[in-house]
Order: C-alpha cells, then structure tokens, then sequence
C-alpha cells in the first residue's frame, strides 16, 4: 500500500475492501469484499458510537467496549488478508451478536434492537454465502439473541445503566442512525448481490439459449445429412422386400437377411422422425392436424403388418384385434394416428419377451374408441410410470431408442382431444391405451379382411413423371419406385437440365429436389411456374431438409406438396393417389 493511499480516504477504503481477495475469483471474492465492507462500515460506526456516547454522557462502560469491537473487526480484516477467509466470516457474526446483547443490555430499551434484525439476517446471507449450514445456523443465533435482549427488556436479567432524560434522549437519536446506517449498507450490498447475480443468471441464460440453438441446429444439418445417404439404404431395403415378396426363386436366408434389413432401416427411419418432431417441437412449431377419412381396419392392418418385420428380428407375434362393432370408416388424421401405433408398436416390441406375442385392439367405446397395445414384458417399474411420457427417459435396450417415442404419442393424442394412459404390473408386461374422438363416416361394421403382409402398391400407368435430384442415388431410387407403380419416368440431375426435360417431355407430375447445386429447387419452380408448357404440373419437393421453415417456403412458393427422404414406398404411393384425379385429366387433355 503506497503512502498516497494512505492519506486518500476513498482509495484507502476501497484497498481495505479488496484486502485478502488477490488470488480469490468468482462468488468466493465478492464474498470476502463484502465482509471487509461490512468489517469497516463497523469499526467506523463503533468509534464515532462510542467516541460520540462518551463525550456526552462520560460512561467508559460503553467507550471501551465500543473500542474492543472496532479492533475485533480490525482482526477480521487480518484474517482475510492472510486469507483465513471462514474465520474471518463466523467471527464477523459472533461480534455483530455478542455486540447486540451487551449494548442492548446496557441501555436498556433506549435502543431499537429489533431494528438489526434486518441487518443480522442479510449479513448472515452474504458473509456465508454458500454455506446453507452456516447461514441457519447464524440466523438462528441471531434470532435467540433477539429473543434474549426482549427479555432483558421485561425481566431485567441484567441492569442496564441509569441514564438520565437527556442522556437517553442522546443517545437514542447516537444509536438509531447507526442501526439504520447498518441497515441500509447491508441492503444495499443484498441488492447489488442480487443484481450481480441476475445479470450472470442472464448471461447464463443467453449463453445456454444460443448454445441450444447451436445444438438443435447442428443436430438438425445431422439429421438432413443423414437423411440423404440413408434414402438410398431405406430405398433399396424396400425395393429388395418387393422383389423377395413376388417370387419363389430366392432361398428363405436371403429372404429372412432383407427383411432384418428393412426391419433396421425402418428402425433408423423412426428414429430420425421421432427426433425430426421433436426439435420441430422445441423449435415452437405446433403440429397441424390433417383431417380426412380413412378406414380402420386397413390402416391397422398395413401398419401391423409392416411391424412384423421388425417383430420377426425378436420372434415376436403381433395379433390385431378389431371389435366387429368397431366403424369402417373414421375420420382422424390417419399419418399422425400411424406415427401414435408406430411408436407404441416399436416400444413394445422392444420390451416384450421373445417368443411373445404384442396385441393391437382397436374398438369403439361409446362416442370415442380405443387404441390399445399389450406386450408381455417385464412391466414398468412403479417408480418410472410417471415419468415415461418425459423426453429422454428411456430404458436401456438392445433394440434401441433415443426416449422421443412416447412423449411424442402423448403430445399427438391430445392435439386430437384424446388421452392415453398406461397400466403395468411386473413380470406381466404393460398395456397402453389411447382414447380417441369417435367420427364415424359410416356406421355399418365391416367385416374382418385378412391382412396382406406384402407390399402392395396402386398403380398408375401411362403417367409420367419427372425426377430431378443431383444426388445420382436417391435419383434411381426415386425413380424406381414409381416405375414399380407403371409410371413412364425420365430423370434429370440438375435443375437447368430438369427444366429443359418438362418442356420436352410434359411431365404430368415432377419430384424436385430442393438442394442442388446450381440453380436450386426454389429457382426451377420458379421457372417451372413461369412456363407455359410446365405451369400445369403437379410438382412435389423431395428434401433431407425437414425443417418446417424449409417446407413452408417450398409449399409457399407453389409447390403442390413436400416429401421428406428418406422416401418411404407406401408414402410415395399414398401421395399418388391422393393427386390421382389431377394426373387422370391431365393424362386425357
């Protein structure tokens, strides 16, 4: 310490304030700074108190002790300079307490004790900040010490001094301001506590935001990035399952190895959508429900159906059950009620024993109906029933999952005003129910139609179609699939090349990819739109890009529809004949 700061009162204070702090960083420093202010705030106070009660009442009973508590306060800051900063701390406490009770002792009820208890309580916050221990304990000693002085009140355990009128009335109007000087210092610290903390909070905050946006970003150009190559895996998983389904000639191990790999694929792919909705959910974006009509048992039927693969990796059964009363014909929103039977699917084959068999009942139940799966597991554990609906909370398993599938299926179920619930019991497995809106199209039970395990898809010959995709696989892929529904195909590989290719050929429905080098599938619409010869085209954008800010920039631009890889067959089939009325008069003009 430099003799000018020595002789400047300001710098001189602020370098009693920072004593011991050197090598201190973070909470721990502002901690000991504040025990140093409240250690100086008090040796000033107690010898101008001390100083100012002597000269005018003469009384050494208060001169000396006042005196004896600045040097204990001066050894507090000794203690932190030589960096004994806990032993600094409790005896900042035990001094602040022992000095209430023999003052308040000793004047009697001049003095306003109850006063410091706001003092008492925040210096005991922020002297032991992140001690919880300490501050109750510290807390509680203030609060006995109180206690103590308002009995010395009533009962007089111990005599205070006889004062006269004017000595009281002195040093009443001494005392006061000290303690509310005390008060205001140590609330003044607490705020400037509290507003340091929130700004960090804050910072915390924003930091964790950006970092989060960061992480759903990346995880969703992952997503995108995997959802490219792996369109081709999926794609030909699909195209080989086809071709084992038609024929005899290939010996059952092959036929058994593709469909372990369709069964993995689809695994992947529900994976990817699962975790697709997911962000689109911590994105904000609130899923739409797409009405329409649809029938029961078909739509049962071909997603079991399609599960059997991946139950046949586990040798496991499924059973699907329909009451015969249950309706033909509903209407609902069939793509989010099989992503609901996915899920529900996926997770009990995943925990149902091998050899066992998982139970699809679908029936009505008064002006709603039921979707209920049963496996035969092990059962959820009593303690994880209430929080199997949370994302991430996940069992661990051999046959995978990422913990997205149910908390998916709940928030689906009530965007339909349903509920779902679960029942298990160890060593019986568990059975899920959803409950949904019963809209009955038509109301005659139809009667139990074997399910077609094959894939079987609606044809549409003569029609043509357009693909344009730089990516050479996914291009052959694509186009191979709408050759297997008699489609006349022709493909592109760039968008300049697919614009030439419509006004050649006059496509009557083109699939455009929405990335490509060049002039990208935003520009070819454009140009698409622009043309006369190709104005009239159903055009449907094909991206790994699954973002809903890329999709309804697609679909706003004019796009007819939007499919995302990697592509499934029955999708691709389902969104053909929902355009099949466009394609049959287009084919006639």
């Amino acid at each position: 310490m430099t003799y000018f700061r020595l002789f400047h009162p300001v710098l001189l204070a602020r370098e009693i304030i920072h004593t011991g702090t050197a090598q201190l960083e973070g909470e721990e420093k502002k901690r000991v700074s504040i025990i140093n202010t409240l250690s100086l705030a008090s040796i000033a106070l107690c010898l101008i108190f001390g100083s100012v009660i002597y000269y005018l009442t003469g009384n050494l009973e208060i001169l000396i002790p006042a005196y004896a508590e600045a040097l204990l306060f001066v050894v507090v800051l000794m203690l932190n300079h030589f960096r004994w900063h806990n032993t600094a701390a409790i005896l900042t406490a035990f001094v602040h307490n022992l000095s209430i009770v023999y003052f308040s002792a000793l004047l009697g009820m001049v003095t306003e004790v109850y006063l410091l208890f706001f003092f008492l309580l925040g210096a005991a916050l922020m002297v032991f900040h992140g001690k919880p221990l300490l501050i109750k304990f510290s807390i509680a000693i203030s609060v006995i010490c109180l206690v103590l002085c308002e009995l010395n009140y009533y009962y007089y355990f111990i005599e205070p001094l006889a004062l006269s009128h004017d000595e009281q009335f002195l040093i009443r109007w001494v005392t006061i301001p000290a303690i509310l000087v005390l008060d205001v210092i140590t609330f003044a610290l607490y705020v400037r506590t509290l507003r340091r903390k929130n700004a960090q909070l804050e910072r915390k905050a924003t930091a964790l935001e950006m970092a989060d946006k960061a992480t759903r970003r990346q995880a969703m150009e992952t997503s995108h990035e995997m959802r490219n190559p792996f369109n081709a895996v999926y794609g030909i998983s699909q195209d080989l399952l086809m071709q084992v389904q038609k024929s005899d000639l290939y010996p059952a191990e092959l036929k058994s190895s593709i469909e372990h790999l369709y069964s993995a694929s689809h695994n992947v792919l529900q994976i990817l959508n699962n975790n697709l909705e997911h962000f689109r959910q911590q994105e904000g974006v609130a899923p739409q429900l797409e009405t329409g009509v649809f029938n029961v048992r078909d739509w049962a039927g071909e997603a079991t159906a399609i599960y059997q693969y991946i139950a046949n990796v586990r040798d496991v059964s499924i059973a699907l059950e329909i009451d015969p009363q249950m309706p033909a014909r509903v209407e609902g929103d069939r793509i989010k009620l099989t992503q609901i039977l996915n899920n529900l699917l996926f997770n009990a084959i995943k925990f149902t024993h091998p050899d066992s068999t998982v139970t699809v009942q679908i029936r009505p139940n008064g002006e709603q109906w039921q979707l209920l799966v049963k496996d035969s597991g092990e059962g959820i554990p009593p303690d994880r029933l209430s929080t199997i609906f949370s994302p991430y909370v996940s069992e661990q398993h051999a046959f995978g999952g990422t913990g997205l599938g149910l908390p998916i299926v709940q928030r689906f179920v009530e965007l339909m005003g349903g509920t779902i619930t679960v029942a298990s019991k160890t060593g019986e497995g568990s059975v899920f129910t959803v409950n949904l809106p019963l809209v009955v199209v038509e109301e005659t039970p139809a009667p139990a139609v074997p399910v077609n395990r094959n894939i079987t898809l609606h044809a549409f010959p003569g029609v043509k179609a357009l693909v344009v995709d730089d990516n050479q696989m996914s291009n052959m892929i694509l186009s191979r699939f709408l050759e297997r529904m008699e489609c006349l195909i022709t493909a592109a590989y760039g968008g300049e090349e697919g614009l030439k290719m419509a006004i050649e050929t006059h496509p009557d429905i083109i699939f455009l990819d929405s990335h490509m080098p060049g002039m990208d599938g935003k520009a070819t619409l454009a140009a698409l739109q622009d043309n006369p010869a190709t104005r009239d085209a159903i055009v449907i954008v094909v991206s790994g890009d699954a973002a809903e800010a890329s999709i309804t920039e697609m679909l706003t631009a004019g796009a007819d529809d939007f499919m995302t890889k990697p592509i499934d067959l029955k999708t691709l089939n389902e969104l053909m004949i929902k355009f099949e009325p466009r394609l049959t008069n287009s084919r006639h003009q």
